[in-house]
C-alpha cells in the first residue's frame, strides 16, 4: 500500500507521525510525505525518513491559477477551507500582502499539488491529524474526489480513547448510526463496554479528556517555555531558513517573524493575567443562569466546525440581549486560552448587561449542574452537560449534535424563543439513553492515548500502541 503522510509546522507532531510511518514501512508499505514548506521539512526531520518528500511552497511559487481545476472542485467549499489558516495568519500577523489573487492561486495550487502527489504516487491512504487546516482540507477534497482513504487521528473526549476520522462534520452522523443500531437491537454491546460506560458516567464529574492533560496551554510561565535546548535548536533552524520564499510558505510565513509573534503573544498573556483577573466575578448561589464556555482560538474546533461564529463577543452579545427575563449569562473563561484575547475583549464582555465573566478555574461541572442549560459553539462542556442531564444550545457542528437534548441555534434571531421554550420543557432522555449514547461514542473511538505533542520516546511508544488500531 502507498501511504502519504501530511506534515507541517504543528509543534512536535512529527515525532509521533514519523514513528508511525516507520511502523508502516516495517510492515512492507511504501510511504511518502507532503510538507507545507522547506522550514517544516527541516524542523520535522523529514530528510531522515528515507522517502520521497513533496514540498508545497516551491510548487506554489511556480504555479499559475488553473481556473478549470477550480471549476472541477466547485462542489467543495474551497473558500471555507481557507478560514482556519486565515484565522491563524491574522492571529500571528503573518498575512501581510495577500490579496484575492493570492488566495485564488493558493486554492488552485493546493488542489494541483495534491492531485499530482496523490494520483501520481498511486496513494491509497493519506494520514494526518483530523482536518484542521487548509493544507489538510485540500488534501481531503482530493481524496474524496478520487476515492482515496483519509485517516485523521484525533484525541477524543473519552480518556484512553482516540478517533480516526475523515470529515469532522460527519462524526455526529456516524455515531448516530451506531446509536441507532444499539437502540434497534441490531448491535449488541459487550458487557465490558457497558461496565466501562457505567463507570465513566458515575465519575463524569472527576474526569478530564486526555487532550486537556496533554496540551499544557494553561501554563503561562515564559522562562520554561522558551529558554531551553529545543527552542535554541529551533532558532538555529530559523536562521538557516531566513532566505526562504516566505510569501509562498503560506502557513508559517517568515519563521523568525512567526516565532517572535508566538513569543510576544505568550509574553503579553503572562503580563495580562493579573489585569484580566479583575474582570472575573464569583458565581452567586441565587442566580438563574445559562452557562457559556469561551473557546480556544485559533483552533479547528472553531474555524472548521463553527466558522460562522468565530467572533465570540458578537455571539455572547446576541445571547445577552435575548435572555429570558430573570436569567443571566455566565461566561466561563477557557483554561487553555485565558488572557490570550486583548484586554478590551474582557472589558467589553464585562460591560454587557446580563453577563458575568467567570475565571477559568471556576468549577465547570458544578456550574453545569446549577445552570438552566449550556450554550456553546462546539465545546466539550456541551457534551458533559448532556451527560449531567442538562440541555445544550448549539451554534456549531460537533459529534454530539444528534443528541435529543441538543437544540440547534440556526439563526441568532431564534435565541430568545428557543431559550424561553426550552425552559418550559423537560429533558427528553435519561440515564439509559445516555449510557447507549456513551456506548455508541465508545465504539466509534479506538483504544489508545493519543498525545501528538509527546517527547521522542513517548511518541515512539504511543505510535507502537496505536498502530494496530490504525491498521484495522
Amino acid at each position: 500500500m502507498n501511504i502519504l503522510l501530511l506534515s507541517n509546522g504543528a509543534p512536535g507532531y512529527h515525532r509521533f507521525f514519523n514513528a508511525l510511518m516507520q511502523l508502516f514501512s516495517s510492515d512492507g508499505h511504501q510511504f511518502s510525505v507532503a510538507v507545507d514548506s522547506e522550514f517544516s521539512k527541516d524542523q520535522n526531520n523529514l530528510g531522515e525518513l528515507g522517502c520521497e518528500v513533496y514540498e508545497f511552497s516551491s510548487f506554489f511559487s511556480a504555479h499559475l491559477t488553473d481556473h478549470m481545476l477550480l471549476a472541477r472542485y466547485s462542489d467543495c467549499n474551497l473558500n471555507s477551507a481557507l478560514l482556519s489558516d486565515y484565522e491563524r495568519a491574522e492571529t500571528y500577523k503573518i498575512a501581510g500582502g495577500r490579496d484575492l489573487q493570492f488566495y485564488e492561486r493558493l486554492k488552485s495550487a493546493l488542489l494541483s499539488f495534491f492531485e499530482k502527489v496523490i494520483l501520481g504516487g498511486e496513494i491509497s491512504l493519506v494520514v494526518y491529524e483530523g482536518v484542521s487546516n487548509a493544507f489538510a482540507h485540500f488534501a481531503y477534497f482530493v481524496c474524496v474526489k478520487h476515492g482515496v482513504s483519509y485517516k485523521g487521528l484525533m484525541g477524543s473526549r473519552l480518556p484512553g480513547r482516540f478517533v480516526i476520522t475523515d470529515d469532522p462534520c460527519a462524526e455526529s452522523k456516524k455515531i448516530e448510526n451506531i446509536m441507532s443500531d444499539i437502540s434497534s437491537g441490531r448491535l449488541l454491546v459487550d458487557k465490558s463496554v457497558k461496565d466501562w460506560c457505567e463507570q465513566y458516567l458515575d465519575n463524569i464529574e472527576n474526569l478530564t479528556p486526555d487532550y486537556m492533560s496533554f496540551n499544557r496551554l494553561d501554563k503561562v510561565d515564559i522562562f520554561k517555555r522558551y529558554f531551553n535546548m529545543e527552542k535554541l535548536r529551533k532558532l538555529f533552524r530559523i536562521i538557516r531558513h531566513l532566505n526562504d520564499d516566505h510569501k509562498h510558505s503560506f502557513q508559517i510565513g517568515n519563521p523568525l517573524k512567526h516565532s517572535f509573534q508566538m513569543f510576544k503573544r505568550n509574553f503579553y498573556r503572562k503580563l495580562k493575567v493579573g489585569f484580566v483577573a479583575r474582570y472575573y466575578l464569583k458565581p452567586v448561589p441565587l442566580d438563574r443562569f445559562f452557562l457559556y464556555p469561551l473557546h480556544f482560538h485559533p483552533e479547528a474546533s472553531t474555524s472548521i466546525l463553527a466558522g460562522a461564529y468565530l467572533n465570540e463577543y458578537e455571539v455572547i452579545r446576541n445571547i445577552a440581549f435575548n435572555l429570558p427575563q430573570g436569567t443571566v449569562l455566565y461566561v466561563k473563561d477557557h483554561m487553555s486560552a485565558f488572557a490570550f484575547p486583548e484586554l478590551k475583549f474582557y472589558k467589553k464582555l464585562a460591560a454587557l448587561p446580563n453577563v458575568k465573566l467567570l475565571a477559568p478555574d471556576a468549577p465547570t461541572k458544578t456550574l453545569i449542574k446549577n445552570s438552566e442549560a449550556v450554550i456553546t459553539l462546539t465545546s466539550t462542556v456541551g457534551y458533559e452537560a448532556l451527560l449531567l442531564d442538562k440541555k445544550v444550545y448549539l451554534f456549531g457542528r460537533v459529534f454530539y449534535e444528534f443528541h435529543p437534548d441538543v437544540i440547534r441555534i440556526e439563526n441568532p434571531t431564534q435565541i430568545f424563543d428557543l431559550l424561553t421554550k426550552g425552559k418550559a420543557e423537560n429533558m427528553t432522555v435519561g440515564r439509559e439513553y445516555n449510557l447507549d449514547f456513551l456506548a455508541a461514542f465508545y465504539l466509534y473511538t479506538r483504544t489508545g492515548r493519543l498525545n501528538l505533542m509527546a517527547s521522542q520516546k513517548e511518541a515512539i511508544d504511543s505510535a507502537k500502541n496505536i498502530y494496530p488500531e490504525i491498521c484495522l
